[in-house]
């Protein structure tokens, strides 16, 4: 059935292709693909035909695998669509890769034949009042959460006798069963298990926000630590909406399991509601953009260059400095944080992240 996977398409994958293609244009305007700049360069005519040429590049590349892969679907077997599914997603992640370390080379090229990049680095401004901003929401409306899942655990209980005694938990495109598992406690109550699991995931990003580095502007600092409280508070409450959008689709899941509801209107659902999420986050990084540079407009120009730390920044987008002591700080490619991969802490979180996620699969699974 064709037009099942070309939709997930549509709604998934053209508004993260849309978010990919624009990379460049919601980044700092002290940052140019990963490279610090002064925002007299990053405006420059040589720059702002780099990010044309970006935008035109991917934007074909990803059309063009987009089309291939529609194509591919069309004439696929039923068996065959989650192959092309597969392999479509694979290399819009390797085509991603591949242009975005292009341009940071490129762009390493033409800092170093740029004048205005050899003055000597500017200042650095601190707002001591910051964190006692409303930069974030409280980790407490995640009490919401956990309602939904207890609630959801309980009801599994008390309807245990009412689950089939075969659990459906795999389905292809027309919504047949592919694999199905017997029925017990771990199987029923999988989802929940997955639930507490992101809501713990969900409430960890929600810290980080808050606790990631400073980085204001010297020139405008008021009006700098306004945008980024503002950027810091509409992802974090973006985070605790998806974090509640996830939990309502595995108790949608569960509640499946024991209706077996028809297929089209799980397909619907479970599609519906990671969309939102992508969809928001492509509106949010577009109204918002990385630090909150699309908030407001400073009233003068600057006079001061950007810190000039791109020895720290490998490749571009791995953050490694040993000297600094943050553990989150801001992305220099796409919008969002990354950690101080210099801090054994960092490690041990990412680990531990994972491994959490992939106990829960196999528990669940």
């Amino acid at each position: 059935m064709f037009w099942i996977p070309a939709i997930m398409i549509v709604a998934l994958f053209i508004p993260i292709s849309i978010a990919l293609v624009a990379m460049p244009f919601l980044s700092r305007e002290t940052v140019s693909f990963g490279v610090s700049v002064s925002e007299e360069m990053y405006h420059s005519p040589q720059l702002r035909r780099m990010r044309k040429q970006f935008a035109w590049i991917s934007g074909t590349v990803y059309t063009l695998l987009l089309l291939v892969c529609l194509y591919s679907l069309m004439h696929a077997s039923e068996q065959g669509q989650a192959s092309v599914l597969t392999v479509y997603i694979t290399l819009v992640i390797l085509c991603s890769a591949a242009i975005s370390f292009i341009f940071y080379l490129r762009m390493k090229k033409a800092k170093a034949s740029l004048p205005e990049v050899r003055r000597p680095s500017g200042k650095v401004a601190i707002d001591t009042k910051f964190r006692s901003k409303k930069i974030t929401i409280s980790n407490r409306w995640f009490a919401l959460h956990i309602a939904v899942m207890l609630v959801s655990a309980i009801l599994a209980l008390v309807y245990y006798d009412q689950f089939p005694s075969s659990i459906a938990m795999k389905f292809n495109w027309q919504g047949e069963v592919t694999r199905s598992v017997g029925k017990s406690l771990r199987t029923v109550l999988g989802p929940n298990l997955m639930q507490l699991v992101m809501i713990a995931l969900f409430m960890f990003i929600n810290r980080m926000i808050r606790k990631s580095k400073q980085q204001l502007h010297p020139d405008h600092p008021e009006l700098s630590a306004h945008r980024n409280a503002v950027f810091r508070l509409r992802w974090s409450m973006f985070s605790a909406v998806s974090g509640m959008i996830i939990v309502l689709m595995l108790s949608f899941i569960q509640l499946n399991m024991r209706y077996s509801l028809p297929s089209d209107v799980v397909f619907l659902i479970t599609l519906l509601m990671p969309s939102i999420i992508v969809i928001t986050a492509l509106v949010l990084s577009f109204t918002t953009g990385q630090g909150g540079r699309r908030i407001g407009r400073p009233t003068g120009g600057a006079s001061n260059t950007a810190v000039n730390d791109d020895r720290f920044w490998k490749l571009g987008f791995i953050y490694y400095n040993p000297d600094d002591p943050a553990l989150f700080v801001e992305k220099r490619m796409g919008i969002g944080w990354t950690v101080n991969f210099a801090r054994p802490v960092a490690w041990i979180v990412f680990a531990a992240t994972l491994l959490a996620i992939l106990v829960a699969s196999l528990i669940t699974g």
